[in-house]
């Protein structure tokens, strides 16, 4: 093995390692890559580096399983290679690696659009005829569930004190008809 390959090697495995531990696997770096594969449809729209970081880590497996599976004759790693796996490591432990990202982005959206609904308004007619802005109503659908909700507890209720009064009348006539 190259002293440059030895390197990269010894570097790849840290990472790997920081990969397996965050997965709870063997093989982090594949897992890592496996979990960006899951996730591509959302992550190439939203990290800007998640093409060429997914390339990059897939290259530096094929790097490693060469280094590992051949002679050593020749120098297989790049130092380009090298700096991705150091620089790689430091942005999961900096949280800028792209699946963290990903999940930061998606937690904006998701606050985004709560703050939306909360805020979203309509124009309402006063008794002077001025328009001022309330809260918007919710839709059909909204207020037929929050009723069906309403009614659903009230049911449940309303059986719950049936079904105590029945066994209670039970009760009496078993005791009337003992004696």
């Amino acid at each position: 093995m190259q002293p440059a390959d030895n390197e990269f090697f010894e570097e790849y495995k840290h990472l790997d390692k920081l990969c397996g531990d965050m997965y709870s696997c063997r093989n982090g770096i594949s897992e890592y890559i496996d979990q960006m594969d899951n996730k591509s449809h959302r992550g190439y729209h939203l990290v800007p580096l998640w093409d060429s970081d997914y390339k990059m880590l897939k290259h530096i497996r094929w790097v490693r399983n060469q280094i590992a599976h051949d002679s050593g004759a020749y120098q297989v790693s790049e130092s380009e290679d090298l700096e991705f796996v150091r620089n790689f490591y430091d942005r999961i432990f900096s949280g800028q690696d792209p699946l963290t990202l990903l999940r930061k982005e998606e937690e904006k959206a998701a606050a985004r659009r709560k703050n939306q609904n909360k805020q979203q308004t309509t124009p309402v007619q006063t008794p002077d005829e001025v328009s001022i802005y309330a809260p918007q109503p919710l839709y059909i659908s909204q207020q037929y569930t929050s009723i069906k909700k309403k009614s659903r507890g009230r049911i449940g209720l309303i059986i719950g004190a049936g079904a105590t009064v029945l066994i209670f009348i039970i009760l009496i006539i078993i005791l009337f008809f003992r004696h």
